[in-house]
């Protein structure tokens, strides 16, 4: 356990078991993309980086996409999912210095507005027979992203792959629980795989092929359901297929978020109300699906 460590926009201060953290804006210099990001080498199964984004927020994509396409390791695909609905006029919409990033390996594509989950969803669809690693549209992801989650597939190939979970616990009355933020510090489980660990997607998570439960493409439902925690959606997915999660690297690897960028997104939309609170998920994909509570206990 480091006694000092960057986490998630604070410097963390272990002092003798009392947490102190202090708010710290680091710094990270975005990448210079000066070849293509993309592997010329097609492989067998391909490796497609998939995220997507909105008005608010493609300006700052941008420099998340840089990041993806300046990996020690290139993956097949890069795409980025926009919704007609929010870009009518489609690319003549776009920021000219995200069109040009089409110069070095991006690929933009379209698909109905369905806010998070078109990070996955269409690319499911559209190239079922590929790993597929989603990623957030507002962070600077480390250069070894794509090459270490690939890496602990190749050791674990039935299991999803990710870099941040929340580890999960059955409470009273059969509700789920999670683990507090000090407790996230340890890294208690770093290296294992289990139905426990709910995957955070903003940590880019890779999923191998078929490791989905089948309603994972049923948009009717999620729109019922959990229209705005693609993550708890696609962990309960996971859960159901009987696949595990592995936390590879834990909360030790420090988040980097590209400036200016949290003034908008799903996380605001939940916390002031408009969508749901963590709990209220929960208890919605447990009534639909009661079966979880027997895997995670």
């Amino acid at each position: 356990m480091k006694f000092i460590q960057y986490f998630d926009g604070h410097i963390v201060i272990n002092f003798f078991g009392l947490m102190i953290r202090i708010k710290h804006n680091k710094k990270y210099k975005c990448p210079d993309v000066k070849e293509i990001g993309i592997t010329t080498i097609k492989r067998d199964l391909p490796i497609i980086v998939s995220l997507t984004s909105f008005p608010q927020r493609i300006n700052i994509v941008v420099k998340t996409i840089k990041t993806l396409l300046t990996q020690t390791m290139k993956p097949d695909m890069v795409i980025l999912w926009l919704a007609p609905e929010q870009f009518p006029n489609k690319e003549n919409d776009l920021p000219k210095e995200l069109l040009d990033l089409k110069d070095y390996g991006l690929t933009i594509d379209w698909y109905k507005d369905i806010r998070s989950y078109k990070k996955i969803i269409p690319t499911l669809k559209k190239y079922p027979e590929s790993i597929i690693i989603t990623t957030d549209d507002d962070i600077y992801y480390a250069s070894d992203t794509v090459e270490s989650l690939y890496k602990s597939y190749l050791k674990h190939p039935k299991e999803i792959q990710a870099h941040r979970c929340d580890w999960l616990g059955v409470g009273v009355n059969n509700t789920i629980t999670w683990a507090k933020t000090r407790e996230l510090y340890k890294d208690k489980h770093k290296d294992e795989a289990s139905f426990r660990q709910r995957l955070t997607g903003y940590g880019a998570v890779l999923y191998p092929q078929n490791s989905l439960y089948k309603d994972v493409l049923d948009e009717e439902k999620i729109a019922k359901t959990i229209p705005t925690h693609d993550d708890i959606w696609l962990w309960a997915m996971a859960v159901l297929a009987g696949t595990k999660t592995r936390l590879v690297k834990g909360y030790s690897e420090s988040i980097n978020y590209v400036e200016d960028s949290q003034q908008y997104g799903l996380c605001k939309i939940n916390k002031n109300g408009v969508g749901m609170g963590l709990s209220e998920a929960y208890d919605i994909i447990l009534k639909e699906y009661p079966q979880i509570l027997d895997a995670i206990r």
